[in-house]
């Protein structure tokens, strides 16, 4: 696992047990992110050992988001991204479903293909159930982070606690 989600973890940690703010920063505005699926009800998981590739996971069924600490670089930039991603299956779990109906996903997915087409190349190791909510969460993590904070208060909001 890297030093700096380390840090980020352990930011998380302090502030939970000192309620201080910590200077603002990527790293920070993880763990801000990280203080706010958790008042939703997820469990923020960092593994040492996933397979090779695997950068993180979302369970549904026991609400848990799985970052894979051995295969992130320490860099808060990719760490974000990935967060982002696993984060909007976490909204699709609140919604209770897809977040954007199907032809809106379309047009949202041909338009970020040509500003960038590499995250969509994956799309074709999932299995055609799984394309929507895959490309959503492309679609996602793409988003500046107050768009994704905002998305998942919308989408979660029912669950977060105060």
């Amino acid at each position: 696992m890297g030093r700096g989600f380390r840090a980020a973890l352990l930011a998380l940690l302090v502030l939970q047990l000192t309620g201080s703010a910590v200077q603002a920063s990527t790293w920070d505005r993880i763990a801000s992110y990280l203080r706010l699926l958790q008042r939703a009800g997820v469990k923020a998981l960092v593994a040492p050992d996933c397979p090779l590739g695997l950068l993180g996971a979302f369970h549904e069924g026991k609400q848990a988001l799985l970052m894979c600490g051995n295969n992130l670089p320490d860099d808060p930039a990719v760490v974000w991204v990935v967060l982002a991603h696993e984060s909007a299956h976490v909204m699709q779990s609140c919604h209770g479903g897809n977040l954007m109906p199907a032809a809106l996903l379309s047009s949202e997915v041909e338009v970020a293909r040509q500003q960038d087409p590499n995250p969509f190349h994956e799309l074709q190791l999932y299995h055609s159930s799984q394309h929507h909510v895959e490309a959503e969460a492309r679609l996602i993590q793409a988003l500046p982070a107050e768009q994704v904070v905002a998305l998942f208060e919308k989408h979660c909001a029912k669950r977060l606690s105060p």
